[in-house]
């Protein structure tokens, strides 16, 4: 071979040396990004997080202008940690001016009020219970006979918006808050009756009326999310044990969970005080999971369209209630997964996520609380029944306190004014104490005369717990026959029961935002205080004799 022939080989082997080099490459790069793309992640981690908090710089200067699109954004920075931001802020300020203005039961939408409910419980619902009763009120006053939500004037029950109806029963049923039994058994009912005969909920529900399942129409994974949802929310208020149910039914993601991963609890250690079913066959919830459950392996996908971001906050719901009820951990579920890598190339440069049905800044907000796994969050933060909450101490009377799997237990209290009477008759003082220290455990529904006149006495005498209580019966009645006793409470030398006659006078009259005094008041603040209320009370009852 000649030096001319010697080089052009080398320069071909070259060649071909360099292009297996850039074809290595290339292929290493696909495999990189695959396995990249093929990790699994959870809420904590580093990508998660970026885009968590790149949408959270875009809520942070872009608002709502709509009651429902406050708290849902107000909730995605309390879910997120950042209970102090001005979007939570805003949302509280907007739920008690909607209270304020007291329109008509009609012209609250459901999903406003479902939102506000769980926005107030997450928040604080000790410091807002008043609020939340008001709304609870407006929510039960809007089902439907047939025990559905929906728009005002259809007659349909609506999926989409009976699951914010169902949430925020929930949300308040584990703070205390009294949802009424027959109104969940309705909802559960109706959930029954409007599932498909192929195991899918429609947009609108169509009746059953003779316990065969009849065909739905706009059926899709967004309304299987919401109608599955309601229906775990429904079971677990029931304290329905799903687990044998799902074991042996092998539906759903969670049944291929390896046992390894299945937690052992005892369903004891994670309940509150159950409603108990008068009408409704535990069993049927069961078989409507395992048809929805098939329906959903066949169907399931993550982008559906205009509506994928408000279906993706529905998912994560009904994912979780299943996590629940089937008390399986799966740390890194494929679902989660499949929602990340989509937002993940669906995220504006800006943060936010665009193109759905609900508007950016809430489209964000869904989308952000399906990566913080919010319902999850609520779930690990449930107390058990009767737990104690961080800052409430011991109970006074000891002998109803137990430790269970390292937790101190303390029978729950849901006391109604006649049973709180009879505490205060038979000088129950570790009842009474532990009743004053938790605002959510006194139900107040209605308050007869004879109660009433007792309460009023009460408040000008007894104990410091019993005068407490007393004012906070009042103050909730909403009865505004009862403002001088809770005028008389203002000057009350126990601070405590000046700060609960000003919430009661709040609630009242609907000034969330009005008259004092301030939690840290002086006495000069006092007798301000005292003064605007007297005088707010005057111009509406100007013959009204109050005392100097």
């Amino acid at each position: 071979m000649d030096i001319q022939a010697a080089n052009e080989h080398g320069s071909r082997e070259c060649r071909k040396t360099r292009a297996v080099v850039r074809a290595c490459a290339v292929m290493l790069f696909v495999v990189m990004r695959w396995a990249s793309e093929a990790r699994a992640v959870t809420p904590e981690s580093p990508e998660v997080r970026k885009l968590i908090n790149s949408a959270l710089g875009y809520l942070d200067k872009n608002g709502e202008s709509r009651l429902g699109g406050k708290c849902l954004i107000g909730l995605t920075f309390l879910k997120a940690n950042r209970p102090d931001h001005p979007r939570v802020r805003e949302a509280l300020e907007a739920c008690r001016a909607q209270i304020k203005a007291d329109q008509a039961v009609s012209l609250l939408d459901v999903y406003s009020n479902g939102l506000a409910v769980i926005f107030l419980c997450e928040l604080s619902p000790e410091t807002h219970a008043a609020e939340i009763e008001w709304y609870l009120g407006r929510m039960r006053d809007r089902q439907k006979p047939h025990g559905g939500w929906g728009y005002q004037e259809m007659q349909t029950g609506d999926t989409s918006q009976t699951q914010y109806a169902a949430l925020s029963y929930w949300e308040a049923h584990q703070r205390g808050f009294n949802v009424e039994p027959a109104s969940v058994e309705k909802l559960a009912d109706w959930l029954l009756r409007t599932q498909g005969p192929d195991g899918c909920w429609g947009y609108q529900g169509q009746l059953s009326t003779t316990g065969q399942p009849v065909p739905q129409t706009e059926t899709n994974c967004s309304m299987l999310a919401a109608g599955l949802g309601c229906i775990y929310i429904c079971a677990d208020l029931f304290g329905a044990d799903v687990t044998a149910a799902s074991s042996n039914s092998k539906t759903g993601e969670a049944s291929s969970i390896p046992s390894a991963l299945r937690r052992v609890e005892s369903p004891e250690a994670r309940s509150v005080k159950k409603i108990r079913p008068q009408q409704v066959n535990v069993a049927q919830l069961f078989a409507a999971m395992k048809q929805a459950h098939a329906w959903m392996n066949e169907n399931y996908q993550i982008d559906i369209g205009p509506k994928r971001y408000y279906y993706l906050y529905g998912l994560e719901r009904y994912r979780s209630f299943q996590e629940l009820a089937e008390r399986t951990i799966d740390p890194e579920p494929s679902w989660y997964n499949d929602g990340y890598r989509f937002l993940a190339k669906d995220q504006a440069e800006e943060g936010s996520w665009r193109g759905g049905y609900c508007g950016a800044e809430c489209d964000t907000a869904f989308a952000t609380l399906f990566l913080l796994r919010s319902t999850q969050k609520a779930l690990r933060a449930r107390p058990s029944e009767g737990t104690l909450l961080a800052g409430r101490g011991l109970p006074t009377n000891l002998s109803r306190a137990k430790l269970r799997n390292g937790q101190l237990i303390v029978e729950q209290v849901h006391t109604k004014i006649g049973e709180l009477l009879t505490m205060i008759d038979e000088g129950d003082d570790g009842l009474l104490d532990e009743l004053a220290r938790d605002p959510a455990q006194l139900v107040v529904e209605e308050v007869d005369s004879q109660s009433a006149r007792r309460l009023q006495q009460l408040v000008r005498g007894g104990e410091p717990e019993v005068r407490l209580l007393a004012v906070r019966a009042l103050g909730r009645s909403g009865n505004f026959d009862y403002v001088p006793s809770l005028l008389y409470a203002l000057t009350d030398p126990d601070p405590r029961i000046v700060l609960e006659a000003r919430d009661g006078l709040r609630f009242i009259s609907r000034k969330f935002d009005g008259f004092g005094p301030p939690d840290d008041f002086t006495e000069q603040q006092r007798y301000e205080a005292v003064d605007a209320w007297k005088k707010w009370y005057q111009s509406l009852r100007p013959t009204a004799v109050l005392e100097p």
